[in-house]
């Protein structure tokens, strides 16, 4: 004999009314059903949360893309100019 599995049982009604308490029985057991007036049966489940990405995911292709600029004859400004570049990006100059 299968082992009987605990699940929440709610209307559409608890759901507007007291959507708290849906959510948090949602949490304790992965998921609940809520029944309609017309029979309906809907599964509310937590989704599994999708892994980020790390910090330093995109600086591989971003390096590759500043050798390609490089490459087409970019010259990026010089640093004693970074100063004024940053002023007029301000607003100030």
């Amino acid at each position: 004999m299968s082992k009987a599995r605990a699940v929440a049982v709610f209307t559409v009604r608890d759901l507007n009314r007291r959507p708290g308490k849906v959510l948090a029985e949602v949490r304790k057991f992965g998921s609940a059903e809520i029944h309609t007036r017309s029979g309906e049966v809907f599964t509310m489940a937590v989704k599994a949360e999708e892994p980020t990405k790390a910090a330093g995911a995109g600086l591989s292709d971003f390096q590759a893309h500043r050798k390609r600029l490089r490459e087409l004859g970019l010259v990026p400004p010089p640093a004693s100019e970074n100063e004024f570049i940053n002023r007029i990006i301000a607003g100030e100059e």
